[in-house]
This record gives structure tokens, sequence and C-alpha cells, in this order.
């Protein structure tokens, strides 16, 4: 109880700093949340009362729909509770691992490695190299250590250096240059390559690998920590940094609690009070579990509805008619693929005066041939700029587009048509249109059935409270 006392004594003053804004179906909304969503979509503009006003309505139709999908328990389902699960989980990673703990470790292995590299720091080089192994006999070592020496008067006398490597069948991948540090190559390579000066090379010389010599391009010395922050703490990410970050902030957290728990026990409570004492963490949740809400209730009542009404959609094409104007002609119809000139002939003949909505059945019925297509389709209604294909065949323009894959022939089928004919050719827009119908009908329901109450004068003092 004692440990409890503070919390609560928090959570009553940090109510009274974040008054309720409003009520929707009896459910309390505090003015920091209409805050965190009015700031988060419209950070661009500004931040006066007219913009706070303009918002509410929308805010306001949000929530309507966040209550109604919660009247329906769409909260309850098991998908919607994992990926709320889910995503709390990523969100309150932060707020669970010490940070500090990681920077630190970062900057101790930046600090390591600043103390081996940085007074030689990087070179960037690239070597003619023969290799020579151990069980080789003399006569060979002293044929390839010839080769050196002929290599490094060639270069002596201007020869270029892929050049010489191109005569001694070096491969490309052999020369191409690289960048290293001390303790990444053989000491003897090393030795040789950080004594000499930018743009040179050295005479041949000996590793335990074979017989090198280097040309050195370029140096440079190691350098500020925010270079290498980044590559440094992504290795630490794949070494399992985050698991050893977690269990310091436990250790750390159980001793701000006291009472005897164990780093584990003080991760767990913290966990189940980030909602509390972190007001961007319960906005951030709160975002989350209504954007989900707000996304299948609207898929359920507008968005799926509008997209497979085909009744709704026609009666709202045909009464709305009058609205739906091309400020061009356009093509119905498709592009045709083929490898043969009787397929393109066969499909123009069974297209020609079919309904668009039968292409594909057409094309599977007729050119579908031990499961594969002998002719593709490009189907739709197509503006000029959308198909080159159309451009160039229907309305005489530009010099055509790219042809499918495995095909060699193309033609079109269909009709150049002046004003939309029918649904299909203005669907896309008419089923945008019918899903404002449906929303604005939808809402019209939702406002007359959650009672929605506003603090007028909580109101004016969004984002102006401080």
């Amino acid at each position: 109880m004692a440990v409890l006392m503070p919390l609560l004594a928090a959570f009553v003053i940090a109510q009274d700093a974040d008054p309720v804004l409003m009520h929707i179906n009896g459910k309390e909304i505090r003015r920091s949340e209409f805050e965190y969503s009015l700031n988060k979509n419209n950070a661009t503009l500004g931040q006066d009362q007219k913009m706070v006003e303009d918002y509410l309505p929308l805010f306001i139709d949000f929530k309507l729909k966040v209550a109604e999908a919660e009247s329906l328990r769409l909260d309850t389902m098991n998908s919607f509770r994992n990926e709320l699960s889910s995503n709390r989980a990523q969100l309150a990673e932060p707020y669970l691992i010490d940070s500090d703990f990681i920077e630190r470790e970062a900057h101790r292995i930046y600090s390591k490695d600043s103390a081996t590299i940085g007074l030689c720091g990087f070179v960037k080089v690239s070597h003619l190299f023969k290799p020579v192994k151990q069980q080789d006999s003399e006569e060979s070592v002293s044929k390839v250590a010839a080769a050196m020496d002929s290599a490094y008067a060639a270069l002596q006398a201007g020869a270029k250096f892929e050049d010489v490597a191109a005569s001694m069948q070096i491969p490309a991948a052999i020369i191409k240059p690289f960048e290293f540090v001390q303790g990444q190559a053989y000491k003897e390579f090393e030795d040789v390559a950080y004594s000499l000066v930018d743009s040179t090379y050295s005479k041949p010389f000996r590793s335990p690998a074979g017989y090198h010599i280097i040309m050195r391009y370029s140096s440079r010395p190691f350098g500020q920590y925010a270079e290498y922050r980044d590559a440094i703490l992504k290795m630490l990410e794949s070494k399992g940094i985050r698991s050893a970050a977690r269990k310091a902030r436990g250790e750390q957290l159980a001793k701000e609690m006291g009472g005897g728990l164990t780093a584990r026990e003080a991760l767990t409570r913290e966990d189940s009070l980030l909602e509390e004492k972190y007001p961007e963490f319960r906005n951030l949740m709160t975002e989350y579990h209504d954007g989900l809400l707000f996304f299948e209730i609207s898929t359920r009542e507008v968005w799926d509805k509008a997209s497979k009404d085909e009744k709704g959609l026609q009666k709202f094409f045909k009464k709305n008619k009058k609205k739906y104007k091309f400020d061009a002609p356009k093509y119905r119809g498709a592009v045709i693929y083929a490898n043969s000139k009787e397929d393109i002939v066969k499909a123009q003949q069974l297209l020609k005066d079919a309904p668009l909505d039968m292409y594909r059945d057409i094309l599977k019925d007729n050119f579908y041939i031990d499961s594969v297509y002998t002719v593709r389709l490009e189907m739709g209604v197509f503006s000029i700029g959308v198909n080159g294909w159309v451009d160039k065949l229907v309305f005489g323009q530009g010099e055509g587009g790219n042809m499918k894959r495995d095909f060699g022939l193309v033609d079109v089928v269909g009709v150049v048509i002046e004003e939309p004919q029918g649904l299909q050719d203005v669907r896309g827009l008419v089923v945008n249109d019918y899903q404002k119908q449906l929303e604005a009908q939808w809402l019209k329901k939702l406002r007359k059935k959650y009672k929605v109450v506003v603090d007028h004068e909580v109101l004016k003092t969004v984002n102006n409270h401080n």
C-alpha cells in the first residue's frame, strides 16, 4: 500500500492537470488525447482556435466510429487483441531498457578501437599477390619470387598496376582496392602498408600467405564517435545488447521501487504502469487501439460494403450519371500479348462484343493450355498516357510500350468512348463517391445513437494551458 499511495496521488494530480474535454457515449476523453491527435494531424498548420474548432467534428466522427466498434465488441476479437498486444510490446520496449547502458557500451567499444586504431588509422590499398604454400618446393617458390621481381621492374618502368596484374593473370577481385586497419592482416603486410606514403607502391615482399606488391592509395585517421555510432549500435544489437540493457533497467527499477523485488518483477510492475506514468505512451496506445477498431469497423460499414454492393453501385451510378464526364476520349478494352497472329485474331474475335468483366473468363477458357497462358491481357478503361501501346495503336501517339516477357506480338481490342457507357467505365470514381454517401449516412445514425457532450470552456484551453 505504501508503494501505491504516491502513484495514486500522482494520478489524481495528473487528472486535474488534464481535464475532461468531452464525453462520447458516456466515455471520458481528456484534453491531452485531443491535443495529441490535433497536433499530430495538423503539424504543419497554425495552432489557432479556428483550427481547433475545425478539427473538433472530425475527431468526434472518428470517436463515434470507435464507439460503434466497441459496442459490437470488436475489441474482444482475438485478432484485435493479438495485434494490439504486439504493438504495445514494441512501443513499451524503450521504456523497459536502460538506453544509457547501451550508449555507454557503444562508447566503450569506440574508445577501445580508437586507442588501437587511432594512431595509425585506416589505409586503402590493393596488391599484386601470388600465393605460396608451405609445402611448395624451393624451385616453385623461386619462380614466384622471380615473377614478382619482374612485376616490380615493370612498375618502375612505368607500367600501370592494373596492366601488370593482367599480365600476371591475377584476378580483378585480388587487386580490387580495400581498406583495413591494424590487426586485420598479417603483420608483414601491415608493416609494409603503413610504411608507405600515399600513392606509392612497395617492393616485393613475403608474408605467410605468399608474395605481395602493395599499392597504397590513401589513408585516413580514426573518426569521431558520431561517425561510427550507428554501426556500433547495429553490431551490439546483433549480439543481444538489448537483453543486457533490459536486465540493467530491471535492476535500476528494483532499487527505486524497493520491497525486495527482483529485476524481472520490477520490469513487470513498470510495464503495468506505463500508461499512468507516461502520457505520450498512453496517447500512442490509444491511437493504436482506436486506429485498429476504426479500420475494422470502416471496412465493414463502408469500404467493403461500397466495393461489393453491385446493386447499390449501379443504382448510385444511374442516379448520378450526369456527374461523370470525360475530359477526353478513353479506350475501353484490352492490350493483347501473344506469340502468333492466329492467337491475336482469335482473341480479338472472342473479346470484341464481350463485356469487360468477362475478359478474364474468356482468356482462361480459350488460352490456358497445359497450365500456361498463350495470351496475356492488360484490360481496363485507358486514358491517353496510361498505356504506351494504347497511345500508339488507338490514339496514334508515342512509340508504344514494353512487351510482356516471353511474348513477341501485341495488338488491341476494344472501343473508344467519348462518355461513360456504364459503371465499369468510371468504377473507381463511383466507388469513392458511394463510400462517401454510405459514410455520411452511417455517421448520421451514429450521432443519433451516441450522445456527445463537449466542454467548450476546456476546448478554449487546448494548446493554451501552460
